[in-house]
């Protein structure tokens, strides 16, 4: 309420222009309203932050997905615009996105996947109705990594026992008994303590695996090209007294004896014992990395047991990830039993 005074014909003047401009302004908020709609859907930056508080909170991706993941919605924020609403981004807009990283295509396959999630709970959400990126083309990539044979990893590991760091040798024979990640190798220990991820009991080994929380127990008796993985963990003992399975010898510049292996110096040490066993991979690919002793491992327990088997001690939640693993990628013959 507001006093215009005593004067009864200025103060309904005074009313009159009043209701006149307040009139003229709700006029124009109607126009202006009409003409610049409110967009119907939230803001792609709006919709992408709550996909990442989804994938910490509920679904609890390890470190490295979430950053990975992190940094394809800023690449795909810039690509179609942190502030559209994600109602008006058409197919067209993602193939156009999607085409800026032909000469990437790895980083063309992420992103593709990436966008395809961040609809998935747009449409949990209410937002929108269709998965827009599922539309597109899926993204092929050709594998430059060449695949381990089993004679391959043996020349390599007859080179590793004769290695200053015979550390490496232990790793490769942990990796290919237990079908576990290079960063699930280094966190191996004799016995369990709070922050543990992956320890000795009696009779088996238990991992917490670091990328997608999978709990694998592996007994002590099961193994493949002669060894079990109880021997294995008898070998990873030694003069050095350590927790870790994994540990170096001798002193180095950031390490003393008994200090954990980085996942990094597996890989390098990894990479020395096979360029001296002069395994080179196929014509016209990269060499074969420690990674590839998990494909091998995984090959040969659905060679030995069975593909359910394979599956169990990969960790593998889902039958077609294993099968990735399984594929040879043609450099291995195909052995046909009657």
């Amino acid at each position: 309420m507001h006093g215009l005074g005593s004067d009864r014909e200025s103060a309904i003047n005074d009313a009159k222009a009043l209701n006149a401009a307040i009139y003229q302004s709700m006029k124009s908020a109607r126009l202006l309203a009409i003409t610049n709609p409110e967009p119907s859907t939230p803001k792609f930056i709006e919709v992408t932050k709550r996909h990442m508080e989804l994938c910490e909170v509920d679904r609890k991706f390890s470190e490295n997905t979430l950053r990975s993941r992190k940094s394809s919605i800023k690449a795909l924020e810039n690509l179609l615009g942190a502030e559209t609403p994600i109602g008006e981004i058409s197919v067209r807009n993602i193939v156009n996105a999607l085409e800026s990283y032909n000469d990437r295509p790895r980083m063309k396959q992420s992103l593709r996947s990436a966008a395809i999630e961040i609809w998935k709970d747009a449409i949990q959400e209410g937002w929108v109705t269709d998965n827009t990126p599922a539309k597109t083309r899926s993204v092929t990539v050709e594998v430059k990594r060449s695949r381990l044979s089993l004679d391959d990893f043996n020349k390599i590991h007859a080179v590793a026992l004769d290695l200053k760091d015979i550390w490496i040798a232990r790793a490769m024979e942990l990796a290919l008994v237990t079908a576990q990640r290079r960063e699930d190798i280094a966190a191996m220990e004799f016995k369990q303590f709070k922050e543990s991820t992956a320890w000795c009991e009696l009779d088996a080994l238990c991992v917490i695996q670091g990328k997608t929380g999978s709990r694998v127990r592996i007994p002590f008796d099961i193994g493949v090209n002669g060894l079990t993985l109880g021997g294995v963990v008898k070998s990873c003992r030694n003069a050095v007294v350590s927790r870790w399975l994994i540990h170096h010898l001798v002193k180095r510049t950031h390490s003393s004896p008994g200090d954990q292996v980085w996942v990094d110096t597996i890989s390098r040490r990894f990479a020395d014992a096979r360029d001296i066993a002069g395994v080179s991979g196929e014509p016209g690919k990269e060499p074969p990395t420690f990674h590839e002793i998990r494909s091998l491992a995984i090959r040969l327990y659905a060679e030995k047991y069975s593909q359910d088997f394979a599956q169990a001690i990969a960790g593998h939640k889902d039958a077609s990830t294993t099968a990735i693993y399984r594929d040879s990628r043609g450099s291995e013959w195909v052995q046909v039993r009657a």
